[in-house]
């Protein structure tokens, strides 16, 4: 039996953000919050997901409960065990949980950091605000990866990975937040992220062009100009 079941990670992982977008969003009348907050946290969860798959069918590697799925046959020198059971525990590098749990709440970790520049120490914090305590905003930051955390350790409690498939699983997640959120918001490390013009905003992908008429002169072609010679 599992601590943490494989739907309520993935729910947790996704919706937990979400809402969270939702609500600030909501708060500022941002609808350009919601839409990057969302398609980002997608992008992270999506992108872990293809780099955990890929490894989980090319590495092979078995489970530490790998016997007791097998249930192997002295007589028949093979195991007994369920088909899909057997190929399940031949699953077990890299975690997949964790690489959900930690691209999930590291995205939402960034995005909170960003919000309030927790993790830029050289910015000044706004006064009479909750942003003013760092303290309080570097401790709310960091909330959701001790979900993830959590979700990690307890695949090791539950004999289901081996210490480095919870590393790999955890770094693939974290890795994949971090390049997604990067692409949709400002550098949360950065000072200049946090200009009182753009502070906790996301980036602006993409500018509405401008449509202007140009004089076009047309030229002969070399065809052209030897026809007219002739003549």
């Amino acid at each position: 039996m599992d601590r943490v079941g494989s739907a309520l990670n993935h729910l947790l992982a996704l919706f937990v953000p979400i809402s969270i977008f939702v609500l600030v969003g909501c708060i500022q009348r941002s609808l350009h919050l919601i839409h990057h907050g969302a398609i980002g946290l997608c992008a992270a969860r999506g992108l872990a997901r293809l780099i955990t798959v890929v490894l989980k069918h090319s590495v092979g590697r078995l489970r530490p409960d790998f016997l007791a799925r097998c249930k192997w046959d002295e007589i028949l020198l093979e195991c007994t065990g369920k088909k899909q059971t057997v190929i399940d525990g031949r699953k077990s590098f890299p975690s997949g949980h964790s690489s959900t749990a930690f691209s999930g709440m590291f995205f939402l970790s960034l995005w909170m950091a960003g919000q309030t520049a927790a993790w830029c120490f050289s910015v000044q914090m706004p006064p009479r605000n909750l942003r003013s305590s760092r303290m309080t905003s570097f401790f709310l930051s960091i909330i959701p990866l001790f979900w993830a955390t959590h979700v990690a350790v307890t695949r090791i409690q539950d004999y289901k990975h081996h210490k480095e498939d919870v590393c790999v699983g955890g770094f693939i997640g974290i890795a994949s937040a971090f390049i997604s959120y990067l692409i949709f918001w400002p550098n949360p490390f950065s000072p200049s992220s946090f200009d009182h013009q753009i502070y906790g905003q996301p980036r602006v992908l993409y500018t509405a062009g401008e449509y202007r008429s140009r004089n076009i002169d047309f030229e002969l072609g070399r065809h052209e100009l030897e026809e007219e010679n002739i003549v």
